[in-house]
């Protein structure tokens, strides 16, 4: 698989692989209960300049948690790619990234890069 720029990025397809780099990283609290985190934010960039945000949902922060850090470099593969609608858009990016398990098979792959 080759690696695709974050403005290429479209929800039409499934097999996407991006190198990007983590330049923002917050935690939003659960709507619901603000004392519990909801998801992990994240703005990620390619080495063209292009920015889209990502999300992690609460179900997912302990498989992922460990793999993002602000200002580290991932290759990032086998994401869910969704409209970028909502109240509080980070980027102007039409769509954004979910990181959840379709199918085990083709769970969310990071592999840790030291430079981009």
């Amino acid at each position: 698989m080759s690696l695709t720029m974050i403005s290429d990025i479209t929800p039409l397809k499934e097999s996407w692989k991006i190198k990007v780099r983590i330049i923002r990283l917050w935690y939003q609290p659960d709507y619901n209960n603000p004392n519990i985190t909801g998801s992990i934010e994240m703005v990620l960039l390619d080495e063209k300049g292009s920015k889209i945000q990502a999300s992690i949902k609460r179900t997912h922060i302990g498989r992922f948690e460990n793999l993002v850090k602000e200002g580290c470099c991932r290759l990032i593969s086998h994401f869910g790619v969704v409209n970028n609608i909502g109240k509080h858009r980070t980027t102007n990016h039409s769509y954004k990234i979910n990181f959840f398990l379709r199918q085990l098979s083709k769970s969310v792959k990071m592999i840790n890069l030291l430079y981009m």
